[in-house]
């Protein structure tokens, strides 16, 4: 019996490293994702540049966009 266990062929086989064929899953970039993040950003970038000049901002989000008001003391 100890034999037979030792000659049979292995049942596991290792995994190929090579890719070959399609892909089974896809995943799509949400692409205004990344156009808000960016707009956001600029948002930010103005309102820091306004508080350092001595203003400050408001940052307003809505359907039409990103709305960034600097008030300067008067």
């Amino acid at each position: 019996m100890d034999t037979a266990l030792a000659l049979a062929a292995p049942a596991y086989k290792p995994p190929a490293l090579a890719y070959r064929g399609e892909v089974a899953e896809t995943d799509e970039v949400v692409w205004w994702i990344v156009v808000v993040g960016f707009a956001y950003a600029i948002a930010l970038a103005y309102a820091a540049w306004c508080r350092h000049g001595g203003g400050s901002a408001e940052i307003q989000f809505g359907w039409s966009g990103f709305k960034v008001v600097c008030k300067s003391p008067s």
